[in-house]
C-alpha cells in the first residue's frame, strides 16, 4: 500500500467515524473499507439484524430470509453513508445493494 493510498483510506475512515459509522474489523459485522483501484469501497454487513425474524401474514413458503428482509433499510443506510461523502467533498458510485465506491480524487484513469 502507497502512502496516498494508506492517507485517502484514513481519510474515508475519518468521514465514517464523524458520520457516526466506525469501520469494523474484518470478519465481523458493521462497516467495511477495502481499497480499490478508484478508491475505497465502503460497505455494511448488518449481520445481527439480518437474523431477526421478520412476522408476515401468508403461507411459510413465500417468507423470505436474509438479506431480502431489508432493502428498505439497506437503501437508506447507503443513502446515509453516501451522503456523509458527498458532503465531506468525495465522488461516491453506488456498486450494487451493498457497497458504495468512493473515488480517489487523485485517481488517475488509464488512458
Amino acid at each position: 500500500m502507497h502512502d496516498h493510498e494508506t492517507q485517502f483510506l484514513a481519510a474515508v475512515r475519518a468521514v465514517l467515524d464523524e458520520a457516526g459509522f466506525p469501520a469494523s474489523a474484518t470478519g465481523s459485522e458493521g462497516v467495511h473499507t477495502v481499497l480499490h483501484a478508484r478508491g475505497v469501497m465502503v460497505g455494511w454487513m448488518p449481520q445481527d439484524i439480518t437474523r431477526l425474524r421478520v412476522r408476515r401474514r401468508g403461507p411459510r413458503r413465500s417468507r423470505k430470509n436474509g438479506r431480502a428482509d431489508l432493502p428498505g433499510l439497506r437503501r437508506a443506510f447507503g443513502l446515509a453513508l453516501a451522503a456523509a461523502f458527498r458532503n465531506a467533498g468525495y465522488t461516491v458510485e453506488t456498486r450494487g445493494d451493498e457497497w458504495l465506491l468512493v473515488i480517489d480524487p487523485q485517481h488517475q484513469p488509464e488512458l
